[in-house]
């Protein structure tokens, strides 16, 4: 694939912002070589894609091109934000005022060979820097005790349901925790979906089986309302005792049934909607 074909999903304000990075990184030489990355690179990109770089830069300028990053990035547009990662110097991220999304990781050429960022499409490569890169691994399969972790939190969490919404009359923190339960469910069903291929993180539905979205697509709708979120409540209740049991003994995990069942019971003795 070649960067024409790669950033083709993309509209048409992000490939402007693509010839201006190449009119700026052709006469560098400090950049050794430019990639696109993340879901241009695997061919999956969309219009809600970001445009992802990868840059490798001369270890003997490397310092002073991550210095002035901001100043290269304000070269090629305004921004309303252009934010470095915490803790590193080597990935920024940016929105351009047209709300375009420009992403970045910085590299010096030494470390390219043990790049994490495999997958890329060359656009400059003034060294053969791309023959280097190692060539991309499958990920780990499912981690048993985090699913059993995920199963035993949710639970627990469930268990204060009740108090919240009859005693304390706390929708608020009842909504959350419908919320939660939801969001650990389908955290659930994506860990015993590992490995998965590499993906951006705003692709959700793609982390799932087709019968794992209905699941969730299916929960009733939720709002501050004392009915609408023990319905709410008893329904992912019901899809974590049914669908998210036989995902978690599909791949060898422990179903917890003591706190299961005793959560369970102690809804259907506390929870009435009207």
């Amino acid at each position: 694939m070649n960067p024409e074909e790669a950033l083709r999903p993309l509209p048409e304000p992000y490939h402007r912002h693509f010839a201006r990075i190449l009119e700026l990184a052709e006469p560098d030489e400090r950049i050794r070589g430019l990639w696109l990355s993340g879901s241009l690179a695997r061919g999956t990109a969309d219009a809600g894609s970001d445009l992802d770089l990868v840059l490798a830069i001369d270890d003997d300028r490397f310092d002073e091109f991550i210095d002035a990053w901001r100043d290269w990035l304000a070269r090629i547009t305004p921004t309303l934000v252009a934010k470095a990662i915490p803790n590193s110097r080597l990935i920024f991220y940016a929105l351009a005022e047209d709300i375009c999304r420009i992403d970045a990781v910085i590299e010096p050429v030494s470390q390219v060979s043990t790049s994490w960022h495999r997958t890329r499409v060359p656009v400059i490569d003034r060294d053969g820097l791309t023959a280097t890169l190692p060539a991309a691994e499958p990920g780990p399969g499912p981690d048993l005790t985090k699913i059993n972790l995920l199963i035993e939190e949710f639970w627990r969490i469930q268990s204060i349901f009740p108090a919240m919404i009859n005693d304390r009359k706390d929708l608020l923190c009842a909504l959350s925790g419908v919320q939660a339960s939801g969001t650990m469910l389908y955290d659930l069903f994506v860990e015993t979906n590992q490995p998965l291929p590499p993906m951006g993180i705003k692709q959700f539905a793609a982390r799932l089986q087709p019968e794992q979205s209905a699941v969730l697509l299916g929960l009733p709708a939720v709002a501050p309302e004392r009915d609408l979120l023990i319905r709410a409540d008893l329904a992912v209740c019901e899809a974590m005792a049914t669908a998210g049991r036989a995902a978690a003994e599909r791949v060898g995990a422990e179903y917890p049934e003591r706190i299961a069942d005793a959560v369970r019971a102690h809804h259907r003795a506390t929870l009435q909607a009207v």
